[in-house]
């Protein structure tokens, strides 16, 4: 008999090599070490494993991937990663592409696939899957027997209602969107990027955002600002009947 499936949302480390570097006045290594040890508590942990959908460095460097390493490979947990703007796949690849972590893979957990999509534009903080991205996409979809699957990618794929912000998105949101409703299978697509979270219901399919581990963006500013917010992580509990139950939490400071 299937049981539910637990997953921890991480995105948005943006580590740098030097642990001690700060973004907008927040030390990211030590959020994000503070965020993890705040999600180990029950009944929550442990999670089946953890999702990370990118910009998990800030400056590209094979630091920042080995601190990202370093902090989560103790947790002995399969860690599924996916490239950000800020991130190097290449380097990703040499750190982050074997166990227990995997890079772009379609995991098999429960009931459930995992599709983990590479949305990355080199030198540009838009997105875009693109063709073959978006084959891969389909491909996965239509080859799996399993009765649920969630889509994860960095750039968001729906309006944030943030003007600045929107720039940014997914350019080839429209055709992922066709793709994802030719595939009832899919219950949920969850995404980064945005630094806020977001919760909505559209056509069958839960559109999710999860704030960073380091600062957050206001919502709805048509500028850029940044909100007051902490650090967060999302829970994800993915049931045998397709259901998604979750919940944001805040680092308390």
């Amino acid at each position: 008999m299937s049981v539910p499936v637990r997953l921890l949302h991480l995105t948005d480390t943006h580590l740098f090599a030097d642990p001690s570097r700060s973004l907008r006045d927040v030390v990211t290594h030590e959020s994000l070490a503070a965020v993890l040890r705040a999600a180990q508590s029950p009944p929550q942990w442990p999670p089946a494993a953890i999702l990370a959908t990118g910009d998990l460095s800030e400056d590209e460097s094979r630091g920042a991937y080995q601190a990202f390493a370093d902090l989560l490979a103790p947790l002995e947990l399969p860690v599924h990663c996916l490239p950000g703007n800020h991130d190097d796949p290449e380097r990703m690849r040499g750190l982050l592409d074997r166990p227990p972590f995997t890079l772009c893979a379609t995991p098999l957990i429960g009931t459930w696939q995992l599709v983990m999509l590479s949305s990355r534009l080199p030198r540009n903080p838009a997105g875009r899957l693109g063709e073959a991205e978006l084959a891969r996409l389909d491909e996965a979809l239509s080859a799996s027997t399993h009765e649920h699957a969630l889509v994860c990618v960095h750039h968001q794929p729906l309006p944030m209602g943030s003007r600045w912000v929107d720039r940014h998105m997914l350019a080839d949101a429209v055709e992922f969107r066709q793709l994802i409703a030719s595939h009832p299978r899919v219950r949920g697509v969850l995404w980064g990027h945005v630094h806020q979270a977001s919760d909505r219901h559209l056509d069958g399919v839960r559109w999710l955002s999860t704030p960073a581990t380091c600062g957050q963006f206001l919502p709805g500013s048509d500028e850029f600002a940044t909100d007051d917010r902490p650090p967060a992580w999302r829970w994800l509990t993915l049931h045998p009947d397709g259901r998604i139950e979750t919940e944001v939490c805040w680092l308390e400071t």
